[in-house]
């Protein structure tokens, strides 16, 4: 079997509500899905979302945008997979390193797809190929996103209607109304799993410290990126009582040594994109792992395409016990929840993820175990 081309398409999905955090600037739901067709007439889907305004701390990553990756995937890296066995990702990954310094949501993409067209050419789901699955299901964390008080509350009091049984709250922009926000959850749903996350947003260091003083004892599970560097997370982690997560600290596997050395986190929050795909997601929970931290996988709301793959990699990595903030996918007129894990009103996929108790169960089908569906590609290309 062999790599007979590579293509990508821009796509958008209508989304329920908008969704903010510190430092994003632009709209979610716009994605690039990339197909990698073998000569056999096997096709293997793949997803990026990237975002221009959204990285790691200090600029030191991201940027990418619907048109880089197009390019990237399309002229850069795509014309040297063709010809190649699609099977050989271990030697593709540095072939795309050699190729492009950075690119990651590109480069993950492209071995997301490849991932895919391993899988149905076996027939086999993506998570057996990554190991087999370590538990049930994936317990999903429902984003709420930045919103006055009272929009906040009445979006997590939805969720948890729903069945969901976690939530990240975003923050970072306004102290004093997200403490008021978090004490307020924790009275109104006081068995939620509650994570705070400020997206590096507090300044300076001494306003970190104040925050995670005043939420103390308040049930707060975990504040993620609260600060911007290693230094200041580390002084963070050895200081506050509540559990810090890194996210924009730790892309790489390089970075998750450099944390781990640091002290600079209680847990890692991975994500596929940032750190270029699936097998080194899996070497980052591996770091993780052995340095005793807990994980969960996150991303940037993706569709169901890219959303499968966050599935494989959270159920096959042992670190990856902690609530993640991903999708539950559905196309339109399928969703099991109101408001919980729903962000788009429909998606590329054909059918629903399987969903219950406030989990995501394993999809079984071969490659990424869903079904594109091509008509609303086109419905809703770029």
């Amino acid at each position: 079997m062999k790599i007979k081309a590579v293509e990508a398409v821009p796509f958008a999905l209508p989304v329920r509500r908008r969704f903010r955090w510190n430092g994003l600037d632009q709209e979610l739901g716009e994605f690039v899905l990339i197909r990698v067709v073998s000569d056999t007439g096997i096709v293997g889907y793949g997803e990026a979302t990237p975002l221009a305004t959204w990285g790691g701390e200090h600029g030191r990553h991201g940027g990418e945008t619907l048109a880089t990756v197009s390019h990237m995937v399309g002229s850069v890296i795509g014309p040297h997979l063709v010809g190649r066995d699609p099977t050989l990702i271990g030697s593709i990954i540095p072939l795309m390193d050699e190729l492009a310094i950075g690119h990651t949501y590109a480069k993950c993409a492209v071995e997301m797809a490849l991932h895919d067209l391993w899988g149905k050419a076996l027939g086999l789901p993506v998570h057996r190929l990554l190991g087999g699955a370590v538990r049930p299901g994936v317990v999903v964390a429902h984003m709420v996103g930045l919103m006055e008080v009272g929009e906040a509350i009445a979006e997590a009091e939805a969720a948890a209607a729903d069945g969901l049984k976690a939530l990240q709250i975003k923050g970072g922009q306004d102290a004093e109304r997200d403490v008021e926000l978090m004490r307020e959850l924790r009275r109104r749903l006081p068995q939620m799993w509650l994570r705070l996350d400020a997206n590096q947003g507090y300044r300076p260091l001494k306003a970190a410290f104040d925050l995670a003083r005043r939420l103390d004892g308040e049930g707060i599970e975990y504040i993620e990126q609260p600060v911007a560097g290693l230094p200041d997370m580390a002084r963070m982690t050895a200081e506050s009582r509540i559990k810090i997560i890194a996210d924009e600290s730790c892309w790489s596997p390089r970075d998750a040594l450099d944390l781990v050395a640091a002290r600079g986190a209680d847990a890692i929050s991975i994500y596929l994109a940032k750190a270029g795909g699936m097998r080194r997601a899996g070497e980052v929970a591996a770091i993780a792992e052995a340095a005793g931290l807990p994980c969960d996988v996150n991303g940037s709301i993706e569709s169901g395409i890219g959303n499968a793959a966050n599935l494989a990699v959270a159920l096959s990595a042992r670190a990856v016990s902690l609530p993640s903030v991903i999708p539950v996918s559905a196309p339109a007129g399928t969703h099991p929840c109101r408001v919980g894990g729903h962000y788009f009103e429909d998606d590329v996929i054909s059918a629903p993820f399987p969903f219950a108790d406030g989990m995501l169960l394993p999809l079984e089908a071969p490659g990424l175990g869903i079904e594109v569906d091509e008509a609303k590609v086109r419905k809703y290309a770029l």
